[in-house]
């Protein structure tokens, strides 16, 4: 349960951070250097304590893993981040990604849904659509302009973050058949090694060339002793120690009871965004968040 916990409060502190560094440096840009620190950091301690931890038939799902949720999933979550904050970005990527995870399992593996799961995902759905529907608080136009653009966002992270738990799932029945012994740091290095070459990839092509315009607020530019330790804070708090330690928690708890106590990070991120960035949420997001975490509660612990 330690390890669970742990988990669920770095990646709060992950989302807090990565969104004020994707507002200052731009989506892409600060997901690329993020990556960048996350997989040297989990390299240099694999290559030096678990060189045997990488076998071919293990690292193939797990690569193909974190294409799909470190690659396509980040992308997008730190697009979101930029556009609609931490607080909905978190709520629609973990609260949506079990939904895309049993309809990949349906799809892939043939594991159809009961009936009281199909209502959990009602609920979830109702949460989130309460809790991202526009208020008329005279927000600023372009934040108005970006919201619709954060809200795909937001769904296709869900989707990477939902097929990508499902290809690690599969790569953990892979060791286990085969009785070969992965442990979280180094699953975790697999998955971002994927993720960083996917982004790699985009930034090489795409590259920003000039600062991007503020989205979300008109706060002064972070000076740079104070952004690099929010870059280097991303990085350990999300893809480095919050990864390590949700593959942890899995080695060591049932998946569903994991999920689960992570699926209340969107909660916990409520009070830490109107602590550090004073973004207070109003009545009605605050309930649809509740009511989404509460349903993926269900739904894991029912599945």
């Amino acid at each position: 349960m330690t390890a669970a916990i742990l988990t669920t409060f770095l990646f709060a502190l992950s989302a807090i951070c990565g969104q004020r560094i994707a507002v200052e440096m731009g989506s892409l840009r600060a997901n690329f250097w993020r990556l960048f620190i996350a997989t040297t950091l989990l390299g240099s301690i694999v290559l030096a304590f678990w060189p045997d931890s990488l076998h071919r038939s293990t690292f193939v799902w797990l690569f193909a893993s974190g294409i799909v949720g470190f690659g396509l999933g980040d992308i997008a979550l730190f697009y979101a981040f930029e556009r609609i904050g931490a607080r909905l970005a978190i709520l629609m990527n973990l609260c949506l990604a079990p939904i895309f995870a049993a309809s990949v399992e349906y799809l892939w593996l043939g594991n159809g849904l009961y009936s009281h799961q199909w209502a959990a995902i009602g609920v979830i759905l109702f949460g989130v659509a309460l809790s991202i529907h526009p208020t008329k608080t005279g927000s600023n136009t372009t934040r108005n302009e970006n919201f619709l653009p954060g809200i795909i966002a937001g769904m296709v992270a869900g989707f990477g973050q939902g097929c990508g738990a499902v290809i690690s799932r599969r790569a953990q029945e892979t060791e286990a058949l085969l009785g070969i012994e992965v442990n979280g740091l180094s699953e975790a290095f697999q998955r971002v090694l994927a993720g960083f070459v996917v982004v790699a990839i985009v930034f090489a092509i795409r590259r920003p060339t000039r600062p991007p315009a503020k989205i979300l607020d008109n706060k002064p530019h972070l000076n740079p002793r104070r952004l690099s330790l929010l870059l280097l804070g991303a990085a350990l708090f999300g893809p480095v120690i919050g990864v390590s330690c949700f593959q942890w928690a899995l080695q060591s708890m049932e998946s569903a009871l994991v999920l689960s106590v992570v699926a209340t990070a969107p909660i916990l991120i409520i009070p830490m965004a109107w602590h550090f960035d004073g973004e207070r949420p109003p009545l009605k997001t605050l309930v649809g968040a509740i009511i989404a975490v509460q349903g993926v509660i269900y739904l894991q612990l029912n599945s």
